[in-house]
Protein backbone atom coordinates (compact mmCIF):
# COMPACT_ATOMS: atom_id res chain seq x y z
CA UNK A 1 0.00 0.00 0.00
CA UNK A 2 1.53 3.01 -0.73
CA UNK A 3 1.75 6.16 1.56
CA UNK A 4 0.38 9.69 1.38
CA UNK A 5 3.99 11.17 0.41
CA UNK A 6 4.44 12.89 -3.27
CA UNK A 7 8.17 12.35 -3.86
CA UNK A 8 8.72 9.42 -5.33
CA UNK A 9 11.88 7.51 -6.53
CA UNK A 10 10.65 6.01 -9.76
CA UNK A 11 12.96 2.70 -10.96
CA UNK A 12 12.80 0.68 -14.09
CA UNK A 13 14.70 -2.69 -14.52
CA UNK A 14 14.63 -4.17 -17.74
CA UNK A 15 15.34 -3.87 -21.33
CA UNK A 16 18.92 -4.18 -20.18
CA UNK A 17 18.40 -0.66 -18.95
CA UNK A 18 18.41 0.95 -15.24
CA UNK A 19 16.28 3.94 -15.59
CA UNK A 20 15.62 5.53 -12.42
CA UNK A 21 13.60 9.47 -11.70
CA UNK A 22 13.17 11.11 -9.12
CA UNK A 23 9.89 12.82 -9.40
CA UNK A 24 8.20 15.34 -6.61
CA UNK A 25 4.90 17.31 -6.15
CA UNK A 26 1.49 16.21 -6.27
CA UNK A 27 -0.75 15.86 -9.75
CA UNK A 28 -0.62 18.58 -11.63
CA UNK A 29 2.62 19.83 -9.92
CA UNK A 30 4.66 17.27 -10.39
CA UNK A 31 8.36 17.90 -10.95
CA UNK A 32 11.11 15.83 -12.73
CA UNK A 33 14.04 16.81 -10.48
CA UNK A 34 16.63 14.23 -11.48
CA UNK A 35 17.46 11.21 -13.74
CA UNK A 36 19.80 8.27 -13.56
CA UNK A 37 20.08 5.39 -15.91
CA UNK A 38 23.30 3.00 -16.65
CA UNK A 39 23.35 0.13 -18.85
CA UNK A 40 23.42 -3.07 -17.06
CA UNK A 41 23.52 -5.42 -19.82
CA UNK A 42 25.70 -8.97 -18.66
CA UNK A 43 26.10 -7.70 -14.76
CA UNK A 44 25.81 -10.15 -12.22
CA UNK A 45 23.42 -10.00 -9.35
CA UNK A 46 25.75 -8.75 -7.03
CA UNK A 47 27.35 -5.90 -9.11
CA UNK A 48 24.01 -4.74 -10.10
CA UNK A 49 22.90 -4.60 -6.10
CA UNK A 50 26.15 -1.97 -6.12
CA UNK A 51 25.47 -0.29 -8.95
CA UNK A 52 21.81 0.46 -7.44
CA UNK A 53 23.29 1.34 -4.17
CA UNK A 54 25.56 3.89 -4.97
CA UNK A 55 23.01 5.28 -7.50
CA UNK A 56 20.48 5.76 -3.90
CA UNK A 57 23.54 7.04 -2.40
CA UNK A 58 23.65 9.62 -5.13
CA UNK A 59 20.09 10.65 -5.49
CA UNK A 60 19.18 10.48 -1.76
CA UNK A 61 16.58 8.28 -2.73
CA UNK A 62 16.50 6.56 0.91
CA UNK A 63 14.10 9.45 1.54
CA UNK A 64 11.77 8.67 -0.86
CA UNK A 65 8.96 6.43 -1.61
CA UNK A 66 10.24 3.53 -4.25
CA UNK A 67 8.26 2.20 -6.56
CA UNK A 68 8.55 -0.25 -9.69
CA UNK A 69 7.72 0.14 -13.53
CA UNK A 70 7.53 -2.67 -15.07
CA UNK A 71 8.75 -2.20 -18.62
CA UNK A 72 6.54 -3.60 -21.11
CA UNK A 73 8.70 -6.52 -22.18
CA UNK A 74 8.04 -8.05 -19.24
CA UNK A 75 4.29 -7.65 -19.31
CA UNK A 76 1.87 -9.94 -21.46
CA UNK A 77 -1.90 -8.24 -21.95
CA UNK A 78 -4.88 -9.15 -23.54
CA UNK A 79 -8.67 -7.59 -24.42
CA UNK A 80 -11.43 -9.28 -22.75
CA UNK A 81 -15.05 -8.35 -21.54
CA UNK A 82 -16.20 -9.30 -18.16
CA UNK A 83 -20.63 -9.81 -18.02
CA UNK A 84 -20.70 -7.41 -15.07
CA UNK A 85 -20.23 -3.92 -13.62
CA UNK A 86 -19.65 -4.97 -10.25
CA UNK A 87 -16.17 -4.46 -9.35
CA UNK A 88 -15.95 -7.22 -6.73
CA UNK A 89 -17.35 -9.46 -9.35
CA UNK A 90 -14.84 -7.77 -12.22
CA UNK A 91 -12.04 -8.92 -9.86
CA UNK A 92 -13.11 -12.18 -9.44
CA UNK A 93 -13.67 -13.53 -12.59
CA UNK A 94 -10.77 -11.55 -14.06
CA UNK A 95 -8.45 -13.93 -11.34
CA UNK A 96 -10.65 -17.22 -12.60
CA UNK A 97 -10.09 -16.01 -16.36
CA UNK A 98 -6.28 -14.99 -16.07
CA UNK A 99 -4.93 -18.37 -16.57
CA UNK A 100 -6.31 -19.11 -19.87
CA UNK A 101 -4.23 -16.49 -21.31
CA UNK A 102 -1.28 -17.64 -20.32
CA UNK A 103 0.93 -20.96 -20.11
CA UNK A 104 1.84 -20.66 -16.90
CA UNK A 105 -0.30 -21.73 -13.78
CA UNK A 106 -1.95 -19.23 -11.99
CA UNK A 107 0.14 -19.04 -8.92
CA UNK A 108 3.06 -18.55 -11.49
CA UNK A 109 1.73 -15.23 -12.63
CA UNK A 110 0.89 -11.55 -10.95
CA UNK A 111 -2.38 -9.91 -12.53
CA UNK A 112 -3.46 -6.69 -12.76
CA UNK A 113 -6.52 -4.94 -14.95
CA UNK A 114 -7.48 -2.23 -16.25
CA UNK A 115 -11.74 -1.29 -16.10
CA UNK A 116 -12.06 0.54 -19.29
CA UNK A 117 -15.60 0.90 -19.19
CA UNK A 118 -19.24 -0.41 -19.73
CA UNK A 119 -20.15 -1.49 -23.63
CA UNK A 120 -23.70 -1.88 -24.94
CA UNK A 121 -24.56 -5.17 -23.87
CA UNK A 122 -23.58 -4.04 -20.40
CA UNK A 123 -20.26 -5.83 -20.21
CA UNK A 124 -17.12 -4.71 -18.63
CA UNK A 125 -13.88 -4.29 -21.19
CA UNK A 126 -11.15 -4.58 -19.73
CA UNK A 127 -7.17 -4.63 -20.19
CA UNK A 128 -5.75 -7.65 -18.41
CA UNK A 129 -2.35 -7.18 -17.47
CA UNK A 130 -0.12 -10.59 -16.74
CA UNK A 131 3.89 -10.64 -15.48
CA UNK A 132 5.64 -13.85 -14.84
CA UNK A 133 6.00 -13.40 -10.78
CA UNK A 134 9.19 -15.29 -10.74
CA UNK A 135 11.18 -12.20 -12.66
CA UNK A 136 9.11 -9.51 -10.88
CA UNK A 137 9.88 -10.64 -7.41
CA UNK A 138 13.45 -11.28 -8.54
CA UNK A 139 13.59 -7.68 -9.69
CA UNK A 140 11.59 -6.85 -6.29
CA UNK A 141 14.52 -8.90 -4.34
CA UNK A 142 17.42 -6.82 -5.99
CA UNK A 143 15.65 -3.63 -5.24
CA UNK A 144 15.27 -4.38 -1.38
CA UNK A 145 18.69 -5.62 -1.55
CA UNK A 146 19.66 -2.54 -2.57
CA UNK A 147 17.65 -0.87 0.29
CA UNK A 148 14.59 0.22 -1.48
CA UNK A 149 11.24 -1.79 -0.45
CA UNK A 150 9.17 -1.39 -3.09
CA UNK A 151 5.79 0.46 -2.05
CA UNK A 152 3.64 -0.14 -6.04
CA UNK A 153 4.29 -1.79 -9.14
CA UNK A 154 3.01 0.35 -12.04
CA UNK A 155 2.33 -0.56 -15.54
CA UNK A 156 4.11 1.41 -17.52
CA UNK A 157 1.31 1.90 -20.38
CA UNK A 158 -0.67 3.40 -17.93
CA UNK A 159 1.51 5.81 -16.60
CA UNK A 160 1.91 7.10 -20.24
CA UNK A 161 -1.58 7.40 -21.22
CA UNK A 162 -2.30 9.73 -18.55
CA UNK A 163 0.38 11.55 -19.33
CA UNK A 164 -0.49 12.12 -23.03
CA UNK A 165 -3.84 12.75 -22.71
CA UNK A 166 -3.36 15.50 -20.12
CA UNK A 167 -0.76 17.26 -21.77
CA UNK A 168 -2.40 16.94 -25.30
CA UNK A 169 -6.11 17.29 -24.19
CA UNK A 170 -6.62 13.42 -25.51
CA UNK A 171 -9.76 12.90 -23.34
CA UNK A 172 -12.27 14.50 -25.60
CA UNK A 173 -11.19 12.85 -28.68
CA UNK A 174 -13.46 10.43 -30.43
CA UNK A 175 -11.30 7.88 -31.57
CA UNK A 176 -8.39 6.37 -30.02
CA UNK A 177 -4.75 7.71 -30.31
CA UNK A 178 -1.56 5.97 -30.65
CA UNK A 179 1.65 6.70 -28.93
CA UNK A 180 5.19 5.88 -30.11
CA UNK A 181 8.26 5.92 -27.34
CA UNK A 182 11.17 4.48 -28.41
CA UNK A 183 13.78 3.71 -26.04
CA UNK A 184 17.38 2.84 -26.05
CA UNK A 185 16.94 -1.29 -27.14
CA UNK A 186 12.93 -1.45 -27.29
CA UNK A 187 9.88 0.73 -28.72
CA UNK A 188 6.48 1.09 -26.42
CA UNK A 189 3.36 1.42 -28.74
CA UNK A 190 0.86 2.18 -26.59
CA UNK A 191 -2.82 3.07 -27.83
CA UNK A 192 -4.87 4.96 -25.77
CA UNK A 193 -8.32 6.44 -25.07
CA UNK A 194 -9.75 8.19 -23.07
CA UNK A 195 -6.68 8.73 -20.74
CA UNK A 196 -6.35 5.42 -20.15
CA UNK A 197 -4.43 2.22 -22.46
CA UNK A 198 -6.33 -0.15 -24.30
CA UNK A 199 -3.60 -1.89 -25.59
CA UNK A 200 0.35 -2.08 -25.90
CA UNK A 201 3.11 -3.27 -27.34
CA UNK A 202 7.04 -3.81 -27.11
CA UNK A 203 8.63 -3.87 -30.18
CA UNK A 204 12.93 -5.30 -29.73
CA UNK A 205 13.82 -2.21 -31.63
CA UNK A 206 15.26 0.86 -30.36
CA UNK A 207 17.68 3.96 -31.00
CA UNK A 208 20.57 1.12 -30.78
CA UNK A 209 19.48 -0.21 -34.05
CA UNK A 210 18.13 2.96 -35.29
CA UNK A 211 21.74 4.17 -34.93
CA UNK A 212 23.18 1.27 -35.98
CA UNK A 213 21.28 0.12 -39.01
CA UNK A 214 19.89 3.27 -40.14
CA UNK A 215 16.85 2.83 -42.73
CA UNK A 216 16.77 -0.88 -42.43
CA UNK A 217 15.57 -0.90 -38.46
CA UNK A 218 13.13 2.20 -39.31
CA UNK A 219 11.59 0.39 -42.05
CA UNK A 220 11.58 -2.80 -39.67
CA UNK A 221 10.20 -0.53 -36.62
CA UNK A 222 7.84 0.35 -39.14
CA UNK A 223 6.40 -2.82 -39.60
CA UNK A 224 6.12 -3.74 -36.55
CA UNK A 225 3.75 -0.89 -35.61
CA UNK A 226 1.85 -1.73 -38.67
CA UNK A 227 1.62 -4.93 -37.76
CA UNK A 228 0.44 -4.15 -34.25
CA UNK A 229 -2.39 -1.98 -35.51
CA UNK A 230 -3.45 -4.86 -37.90
CA UNK A 231 -3.50 -7.65 -34.89
CA UNK A 232 -5.35 -4.55 -32.79
CA UNK A 233 -8.58 -4.73 -35.84
CA UNK A 234 -8.15 -8.14 -36.30
CA UNK A 235 -9.10 -8.50 -32.34
CA UNK A 236 -11.93 -5.71 -32.75
CA UNK A 237 -10.89 -4.04 -29.86
CA UNK A 238 -12.10 -0.93 -30.79
CA UNK A 239 -11.59 1.80 -33.27
CA UNK A 240 -8.69 2.35 -35.01
CA UNK A 241 -6.42 5.60 -34.07
CA UNK A 242 -6.67 8.19 -36.29
CA UNK A 243 -3.18 10.27 -34.62
CA UNK A 244 -0.16 9.00 -33.55
CA UNK A 245 2.53 10.98 -31.51
CA UNK A 246 6.14 10.37 -31.36
CA UNK A 247 7.88 10.56 -28.35
CA UNK A 248 11.14 11.85 -29.10
CA UNK A 249 11.87 13.17 -32.47
CA UNK A 250 14.17 9.67 -34.50
CA UNK A 251 13.32 11.02 -37.31
CA UNK A 252 10.86 8.36 -38.98
CA UNK A 253 7.86 11.03 -39.06
CA UNK A 254 8.29 10.98 -42.21
CA UNK A 255 8.32 7.25 -42.80
CA UNK A 256 5.58 6.49 -41.18
CA UNK A 257 3.49 9.49 -43.25
CA UNK A 258 4.73 7.93 -46.54
CA UNK A 259 4.58 4.09 -45.71
CA UNK A 260 1.56 3.93 -43.29
CA UNK A 261 -0.10 7.53 -44.32
CA UNK A 262 -0.22 8.21 -40.63
CA UNK A 263 -0.14 11.74 -39.44
CA UNK A 264 2.16 11.68 -36.72
CA UNK A 265 3.09 14.72 -34.32
CA UNK A 266 6.19 14.72 -32.59
CA UNK A 267 5.90 15.78 -29.03
CA UNK A 268 8.62 15.23 -26.88
CA UNK A 269 7.87 14.49 -23.36
CA UNK A 270 10.80 16.70 -22.02
CA UNK A 271 9.05 19.54 -23.53
CA UNK A 272 6.00 19.20 -21.29
CA UNK A 273 7.34 18.10 -18.08
CA UNK A 274 8.46 20.22 -15.67
CA UNK A 275 12.09 20.28 -14.98
CA UNK A 276 14.86 22.10 -14.45
CA UNK A 277 17.85 23.13 -16.59
CA UNK A 278 20.39 20.66 -15.13
CA UNK A 279 17.60 17.97 -15.83
CA UNK A 280 17.13 18.82 -19.22
CA UNK A 281 21.08 18.94 -19.99
CA UNK A 282 20.82 15.16 -18.38
CA UNK A 283 17.88 14.32 -20.63
CA UNK A 284 19.07 15.65 -23.96
CA UNK A 285 22.81 15.09 -23.82
CA UNK A 286 23.56 12.96 -21.08
CA UNK A 287 21.08 10.07 -21.55
CA UNK A 288 19.61 10.99 -25.28
CA UNK A 289 19.38 8.09 -26.31
CA UNK A 290 17.27 6.54 -23.21
CA UNK A 291 13.40 7.40 -22.62
CA UNK A 292 12.52 8.37 -19.58
CA UNK A 293 8.66 9.02 -20.67
CA UNK A 294 7.66 5.69 -18.56
CA UNK A 295 8.79 5.72 -14.58
CA UNK A 296 8.24 9.51 -15.06
CA UNK A 297 4.80 9.54 -15.87
CA UNK A 298 3.85 6.34 -13.62
CA UNK A 299 4.80 8.42 -10.85
CA UNK A 300 2.91 11.09 -11.49
CA UNK A 301 -0.26 8.69 -11.47
CA UNK A 302 1.06 6.61 -8.37
CA UNK A 303 -2.09 7.87 -5.95
CA UNK A 304 -4.77 7.04 -8.83
CA UNK A 305 -3.57 4.24 -10.95
CA UNK A 306 -5.96 1.18 -11.48
CA UNK A 307 -2.79 -1.50 -11.43
CA UNK A 308 -0.66 -2.32 -8.66
CA UNK A 309 1.41 -5.43 -9.30
CA UNK A 310 2.94 -6.19 -6.18
CA UNK A 311 2.93 -9.67 -5.10
CA UNK A 312 0.38 -10.61 -2.80
CA UNK A 313 2.44 -12.07 -0.46
CA UNK A 314 4.81 -9.03 -0.13
CA UNK A 315 1.80 -7.23 0.29
CA UNK A 316 1.25 -9.61 3.45
CA UNK A 317 4.70 -8.96 4.29
CA UNK A 318 4.30 -5.59 4.74
CA UNK A 319 1.43 -5.60 6.46
CA UNK A 320 2.93 -7.74 9.03
CA UNK A 321 5.53 -5.54 8.96
CA UNK A 322 3.11 -2.10 9.47
CA UNK A 323 1.25 -4.17 12.56
CA UNK A 324 5.05 -4.99 14.13
CA UNK A 325 6.34 -1.77 13.57
CA UNK A 326 2.52 -0.26 15.11
CA UNK A 327 2.85 -2.80 18.24
CA UNK A 328 6.66 -1.43 18.72
CA UNK A 329 5.81 2.22 18.28
CA UNK A 330 2.67 1.17 21.16
CA UNK A 331 5.78 -0.45 23.56
CA UNK A 332 7.97 1.85 23.08
CA UNK A 333 5.03 4.91 24.03
CA UNK A 334 3.81 2.86 27.22
CA UNK A 335 7.53 2.40 28.45
CA UNK A 336 8.05 6.34 27.44
CA UNK A 337 5.00 6.67 29.95
CA UNK A 338 6.35 4.47 32.81
CA UNK A 339 9.79 6.17 32.89
CA UNK A 340 7.76 9.99 32.62
CA UNK A 341 5.85 8.70 35.72
CA UNK A 342 8.62 6.85 37.91
CA UNK A 343 10.45 10.10 36.98
CA UNK A 344 7.65 12.36 38.67
CA UNK A 345 6.88 10.02 41.36
CA UNK A 346 10.10 8.78 42.36
CA UNK A 347 11.48 11.41 43.42
CA UNK A 348 8.28 11.98 45.24
CA UNK A 349 8.50 8.42 46.77
CA UNK A 350 12.39 8.81 47.78
CA UNK A 351 11.78 12.34 50.06
CA UNK A 352 9.01 11.28 51.66
CA UNK A 353 10.87 8.24 52.41
CA UNK A 354 13.73 9.99 53.54
CA UNK A 355 11.42 12.59 55.69
CA UNK A 356 9.21 9.20 57.15
CA UNK A 357 13.07 8.14 58.44
CA UNK A 358 13.88 11.42 59.38
CA UNK A 359 10.84 11.14 61.30
CA UNK A 360 11.33 8.08 63.00
CA UNK A 361 14.67 9.23 63.79
CA UNK A 362 13.61 12.57 65.63
CA UNK A 363 10.93 11.07 67.72
CA UNK A 364 13.00 7.23 68.45
CA UNK A 365 13.29 8.76 72.24
CA UNK A 366 9.43 9.44 72.39
CA UNK A 367 8.30 6.07 71.09
CA UNK A 368 10.51 4.14 73.97
CA UNK A 369 8.52 6.56 76.35
CA UNK A 370 5.21 5.50 74.08
CA UNK A 371 6.08 1.85 75.00
CA UNK A 372 6.98 2.29 78.48
CA UNK A 373 3.47 4.18 79.30
CA UNK A 374 2.20 2.02 77.33
CA UNK A 375 3.05 -0.76 79.44
CA UNK A 376 2.18 0.80 82.44
CA UNK A 377 -1.38 2.34 81.46
CA UNK A 378 -2.01 -1.89 81.12
CA UNK A 379 -0.63 -2.88 84.39
CA UNK A 380 -2.02 -0.25 85.93
CA UNK A 381 -5.46 -1.50 84.51
CA UNK A 382 -5.01 -5.02 85.78
CA UNK A 383 -4.52 -3.18 88.81
CA UNK A 384 -7.89 -1.56 88.86
CA UNK A 385 -10.10 -4.06 87.34
CA UNK A 386 -8.51 -6.72 90.44
CA UNK A 387 -8.57 -3.75 93.32
CA UNK A 388 -12.62 -3.40 91.56
CA UNK A 389 -13.33 -7.06 91.73
CA UNK A 390 -12.19 -6.88 95.37
CA UNK A 391 -14.72 -3.94 95.80
CA UNK A 392 -17.66 -6.12 94.61
CA UNK A 393 -16.91 -8.79 97.03
CA UNK A 394 -16.20 -6.55 99.73
CA UNK A 395 -19.30 -4.20 99.28
CA UNK A 396 -21.65 -7.60 99.26
CA UNK A 397 -20.27 -9.12 102.25
CA UNK A 398 -20.90 -5.63 103.80
CA UNK A 399 -24.38 -5.33 102.55
CA UNK A 400 -25.09 -8.76 103.55
CA UNK A 401 -23.94 -8.13 107.38
CA UNK A 402 -25.93 -5.10 107.58
CA UNK A 403 -29.64 -7.11 106.75
CA UNK A 404 -28.90 -9.88 108.13
CA UNK A 405 -30.88 -11.02 111.66
CA UNK A 406 -28.70 -12.27 114.62
CA UNK A 407 -30.71 -15.54 114.54
CA UNK A 408 -29.72 -16.07 111.06
CA UNK A 409 -26.42 -17.22 110.26
CA UNK A 410 -24.44 -18.24 107.16
CA UNK A 411 -22.95 -21.54 105.69
CA UNK A 412 -21.70 -20.81 102.27
CA UNK A 413 -21.48 -17.66 99.76
CA UNK A 414 -20.57 -17.72 96.31
CA UNK A 415 -19.95 -14.65 94.13
CA UNK A 416 -19.27 -15.91 90.16
CA UNK A 417 -18.01 -13.55 87.09
CA UNK A 418 -21.66 -13.63 85.64
CA UNK A 419 -22.65 -11.00 89.07
CA UNK A 420 -25.10 -13.89 90.43
CA UNK A 421 -24.70 -14.54 94.36
CA UNK A 422 -25.23 -17.64 96.14
CA UNK A 423 -25.95 -17.66 100.13
CA UNK A 424 -26.51 -20.43 102.16
CA UNK A 425 -27.79 -20.41 105.57
CA UNK A 426 -29.70 -21.26 108.78
CA UNK A 427 -32.38 -19.28 110.48
CA UNK A 428 -33.83 -19.80 113.72
CA UNK A 429 -37.42 -18.84 113.01
CA UNK A 430 -38.22 -19.54 108.70
CA UNK A 431 -40.27 -16.23 108.55
CA UNK A 432 -36.60 -14.30 109.23
CA UNK A 433 -35.94 -15.98 105.68
CA UNK A 434 -38.42 -14.09 103.66
CA UNK A 435 -37.74 -10.88 106.24
CA UNK A 436 -34.10 -11.14 104.70
CA UNK A 437 -35.36 -11.67 101.42
CA UNK A 438 -37.26 -8.17 101.07
CA UNK A 439 -34.90 -6.17 103.16
CA UNK A 440 -32.34 -7.31 100.14
CA UNK A 441 -34.68 -6.35 98.22
CA UNK A 442 -34.29 -2.82 98.96
CA UNK A 443 -31.03 -2.80 98.75
CA UNK A 444 -29.47 -0.84 95.43
CA UNK A 445 -26.22 -3.32 95.27
CA UNK A 446 -28.68 -6.02 94.00
CA UNK A 447 -31.63 -6.03 91.17
CA UNK A 448 -32.87 -9.44 91.71
CA UNK A 449 -33.72 -11.50 94.99
CA UNK A 450 -34.54 -15.13 94.32
CA UNK A 451 -35.59 -16.70 97.64
CA UNK A 452 -34.39 -20.64 95.80
CA UNK A 453 -35.42 -22.94 98.74
CA UNK A 454 -36.16 -23.58 102.76
CA UNK A 455 -36.49 -26.88 104.30
CA UNK A 456 -37.09 -27.15 107.92
CA UNK A 457 -34.77 -29.49 110.01
CA UNK A 458 -33.43 -30.14 113.62
CA UNK A 459 -29.66 -28.33 114.08
CA UNK A 460 -28.70 -29.06 117.62
CA UNK A 461 -32.12 -30.69 118.73
CA UNK A 462 -34.01 -27.13 118.14
CA UNK A 463 -36.32 -26.70 115.20
CA UNK A 464 -34.52 -24.26 112.74
CA UNK A 465 -35.06 -23.29 108.58
CA UNK A 466 -32.62 -23.70 106.41
CA UNK A 467 -32.53 -21.55 103.12
CA UNK A 468 -30.63 -20.91 99.75
CA UNK A 469 -31.03 -17.29 98.12
CA UNK A 470 -30.21 -16.23 94.61
CA UNK A 471 -29.34 -12.40 94.09
CA UNK A 472 -27.96 -10.43 90.98
CA UNK A 473 -25.80 -7.86 91.24
CA UNK A 474 -27.21 -4.38 90.27
CA UNK A 475 -23.81 -3.31 88.32
CA UNK A 476 -23.94 -6.46 86.15
CA UNK A 477 -27.32 -5.79 84.86
CA UNK A 478 -26.19 -2.47 83.52
CA UNK A 479 -23.59 -4.30 81.96
CA UNK A 480 -25.42 -7.07 79.73
CA UNK A 481 -28.25 -4.34 78.83
CA UNK A 482 -25.32 -1.99 77.34
CA UNK A 483 -23.60 -5.10 75.34
CA UNK A 484 -27.76 -5.82 74.02
CA UNK A 485 -27.89 -2.26 72.90
CA UNK A 486 -24.68 -2.70 71.44
CA UNK A 487 -25.30 -5.44 69.35
CA UNK A 488 -28.55 -4.79 67.88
Amino acid sequence: MIGKSNDYISICLGDDVLKVAIVKGAAGATKLSNVYAQDVKGLAEDQLIKAMQAMIKKLGGKKLTPIFVVPSSMTTTKNIEIPSTNPTEIESIVNLQAGRHTPFSREEIQIGYINLGVTDNNYSKVLLVIVNKKDLTRHLGVLEKAGLKVKKVMFAPEGISSFYSKANNLANDATPSGIIDIGKYATDFVITFKGLPITSRNIPVGHSQLQAEGDAAKGKLVDELQKTIEAYQSEDIGESPTNYILASDDGIQSLLKEKLNWDATVSPYVDIIKTDQKTLVQLGATFGDISFLGVTSSATVAQSSQINLLPEEVEVEKSIEAQTKSVYQLACNILLLLIVTAAILGPKLYFQGQYLKKMKEQHKGDRTEVVKLETLSKRSKIIYNFLETRMVTLDVLHELYDKLDSRIYLTSLFLDDAGTVNIQGISEVSNLVYKLATNLKSSELFTRVDVKSTTDKKDRGESVTAFEIALKLSAFVEEDEQQEITLK
